[in-house]
């Protein structure tokens, strides 16, 4: 018989922080710009207002910002960060940057008071403290994304889009229908536990 609370069936508890929401520098996107290429110099902006000059060179990607500590009190932050690179199989290479903390080959680093891959950061991905109908919510997502819809809401039916063959559109269908079936099972499930509801 199955225990647990309101979350059974999540997987981390929800009070780890998350990678959601969080500064980052992607070493793709600095492939991806040309900016490993050769040296230079450029700035990102974040809507939140945050921002980060980077230097850039072939094997080595400078970070320089600012950020607020535990008393409030600004802090600057200049962290040479080392690019390894890989060879890919039908020629060139892929970046990555190796983590100041660890060492580790990663591609993103998290802007924490010294820039960290995701596990010195000691942060975990928003899906892995989702539930079983968070999942199941976030499948039913996808798929109305693969059908050009922005997104499944309650009573929300999917549609062939224009250009889809027939049989692509009957397979989402099915998964469609299956992530439907289990969602309300789960919930009804769930709503037996609390009989008072």
């Amino acid at each position: 018989m199955s225990r647990g609370g309101y979350r059974n069936g999540a997987g981390r508890p929800g009070w780890h922080a998350k990678t959601a929401g969080k500064l980052a520098v992607d070493v793709r996107k600095l492939h991806r710009d040309g900016h490993l290429s050769g040296c230079y110099r450029t700035t990102w902006t974040w809507s939140s207002g945050a921002s980060i000059e980077l230097e850039t060179s072939p094997d080595l990607v400078t970070l320089v910002y600012r950020y607020k500590d535990s008393q409030g009190d600004w802090r600057a932050v200049r962290q040479p960060v080392t690019v390894t690179r890989t060879p890919c199989h039908y020629g060139g290479s892929r970046p990555w940057f190796a983590c100041p903390r660890c060492h580790a080959r990663v591609a993103i680093l998290y802007l924490w008071n010294v820039p960290a891959c995701r596990k010195c950061a000691r942060l975990v991905y928003p899906s892995q403290a989702e539930d079983a109908i968070g999942r199941s919510w976030r499948r039913t997502n996808k798929i109305m994304v693969r059908l050009g819809q922005a997104e499944a809401g309650a009573g929300a039916v999917p549609r062939r889009p224009k250009g889809m063959r027939e049989a692509t559109f009957a397979r989402l269908w099915e998964a469609w229908v299956r992530e439907d079936e289990r969602r309300e099972y789960m919930i009804a499930v769930f709503m037996a536990k609390f009989p008072g509801l």
